[in-house]
């Protein structure tokens, strides 16, 4: 047992929890029925490690996505974290609309129950109106 603790936490800190977003705008010009055109599909992932299943070890940083900046011993894993980082990607794409909304947590457990991960899912269309958007998404 003194052995599996260093390994578990030697573990989840070289696989970290995370924040990352993977954005696609291959849409081909595609206008939707109601004259809006899709600007880009975003998916947004943000994970924590958990010791003993409540514990945080390491969880993503919302504030600086797709980087190796985790926050330790703090669990960031939560529906307004990727809401705001979807807002951010909204303002940086000059849109202030989406369709197709999701979200949803999925749960992992290894070694026994030991160590867990948990993440939590964002997907969502970015539309572009008829007019080209005056304001960008706001906080």
């Amino acid at each position: 047992m003194k052995r599996l603790i260093p390994l578990v936490a030697a573990v989840a800190l070289l696989a970290s929890g995370c924040t990352t977003v993977l954005k696609s705008k291959e849409f081909g010009n595609v206008k939707v029925d109601d004259g809006t055109t899709p600007v880009a599909a975003v998916e947004i992932e943000n994970s924590v490690w958990l010791l003993f299943n409540f514990i945080p070890v390491a969880s993503g940083n919302p504030d600086h996505p797709n980087s190796y900046r985790c926050k330790l011993f703090r669990n960031t894993v939560n529906l307004p974290n990727n809401m705001e980082v979807l807002r951010a990607e909204m303002a940086s794409e000059g849109v202030s609309e989406v369709v197709n909304l999701t979200s949803h947590y999925a749960d992992e457990k290894y070694l026994f129950f030991l160590l867990a991960r948990r993440a939590c899912h964002t997907s969502a269309v970015l539309i572009q109106s008829g007019a080209k958007d005056k304001e960008p998404a706001k906080k």
